[in-house]
C-alpha cells in the first residue's frame, strides 16, 4: 500500500528529527546534516523572488495582506514570503517540523506557524488568503490527498487571490524514471525499506498535466499560467501552476 495520511505524518516527522534541511530540499550534496542554515534560508528566498517576479511579469494584480506556505517545513519559504505579506501562515504535518519553524522563525511579527494533521485545511475560513504557494509538497502524496488540498487552497482563496503550487507530471525518461514508470509504488517502498535499512522513505507521485488542468477547471479556477519546472528533480516532469478562482455570477 502507498502511506496514508497517518503513514506520512510518522515519516516526515522522523524526516524532521533526523535530517530536517535536507528532507525539505533534497541536494546530494547536503544530505547528513550538511546543509549550512543561511545558505539553506537563501534559497528559500531567492524563490519567493522569483515566484512573484513570475507572477509580475503575468500581469496578476492580487492583494497583499494574508499569504498560505503550504507544506512549510522550517520555514524556508514562509520567511521570505513575509517580505510581500502582511501576515504569512505555515502549514505542516510534521510536529517536529513545526518546532524547528518557530525555533528558526526571525519574523515572529508577521510569521505563525500550525500543524496540520488531516487530510483539509478546515482550521482556515472560506476565503481568507490572498496567496496560497506550496513546491515541492504535493508531490509526496498519493492523489486522493493532494487532489483534496488543492481544492482546499481554493476553498481558502480570496476570490481576487492568487494560488501557485508545483505538481509532477509524469516520470522523464531517464533511468530512475523508467523504473518509476513500470514499477508499482508498494514495490518501489520495499525496495527503499530495504536499501536504507527501515529508514523513514519519500515517496514520489504525480498527474498528468491535462489532467491536473481539467481537474481545476472543474473545481472552479481558471488557469492563468503553466510553466515547466526542474522542483522535482531529473527523473520527472514537473509544472508549476497558477490558477485564480473563477469570477462567480451575480
Amino acid at each position: 500500500m502507498n502511506l496514508n495520511i497517518k503513514d506520512l505524518q510518522k515519516n516526515w516527522n522522523e524526516l524532521g528529527r533526523i535530517d530536517p534541511l535536507w528532507s525539505v530540499l533534497t541536494w546530494r550534496a547536503k544530505k547528513g546534516g550538511k546543509w549550512n542554515l543561511e545558505e539553506f534560508f537563501a534559497t528559500g528566498k531567492a524563490e519567493i523572488d522569483s515566484v512573484m517576479e513570475y507572477a509580475k511579469s503575468l500581469g496578476v494584480c492580487f492583494p497583499r495582506g494574508r499569504a498560505l506556505d503550504f507544506g512549510c517545513g522550517v520555514g524556508r519559504v514562509t520567511q521570505p514570503l513575509a517580505d510581500y505579506f502582511d501576515e504569512v501562515c505555515g502549514v505542516d504535518i510534521a510536529s517536529s517540523m513545526i518546532e524547528l519553524a518557530n525555533a528558526y522563525n526571525r519574523r515572529r511579527d508577521k510569521c505563525k506557524y500550525y500543524l496540520n494533521e488531516k487530510d483539509d485545511l478546515r482550521q482556515f475560513s472560506d476565503d481568507s488568503f490572498d496567496f496560497v504557494y506550496s513546491n515541492i509538497t504535493l508531490q509526496h502524496m498519493e492523489p486522493r490527498y493532494f487532489k483534496n488540498y488543492i481544492r482546499e487552497f481554493l476553498r481558502v482563496l480570496n476570490p481576487n487571490g492568487l494560488l501557485i503550487f508545483q505538481l509532477p507530471s509524469e516520470p522523464a525518461r531517464t533511468i530512475e524514471g523508467i523504473a518509476i514508470r513500470f514499477v508499482p509504488q508498494v514495490l518501489l517502498n520495499v525496495y527503499r525499506r530495504g536499501r536504507y535499512s527501515g529508514r523513514p522513505i519519500i515517496e514520489m507521485h504525480g498527474m498528468k498535466r491535462e489532467d491536473v488542468v481539467e481537474f481545476l477547471e472543474h473545481n472552479g479556477a481558471r488557469l492563468v499560467d503553466v510553466k515547466e519546472d526542474q522542483s522535482s528533480g531529473q527523473d520527472w516532469i514537473s509544472f508549476r501552476y497558477c490558477v485564480v478562482k473563477k469570477k462567480r455570477m451575480a
